[in-house]
């Protein structure tokens, strides 16, 4: 009986881990906002919605305040 070889398992590219957590309050009038827009856009992860919105937001900010030469 011959060995059977095991193939090896794709490697992935490692993204950076999350592990630092911000919690944040909404009131109903915003929570409510924030469904509505959501079923309308047909957002399934409001969790990476949120994300890129406000890190897209935080991101751009810094690029307008680069201190630029002239």
């Amino acid at each position: 009986m011959k060995k059977r070889k095991k193939k090896p398992l794709p490697v992935r590219p490692k993204s950076p881990l999350r592990n630092k957590r911000i919690v944040f309050n909404l009131n109903e009038t915003e929570f409510d906002a924030l469904t509505v827009y959501c079923k309308r856009y047909k957002i399934a992860n409001r969790s990476m919605f949120l994300r890129k919105t406000i890190l897209g937001k935080v991101s751009q900010k810094f690029i307008e305040d680069y201190p630029t030469l002239f």
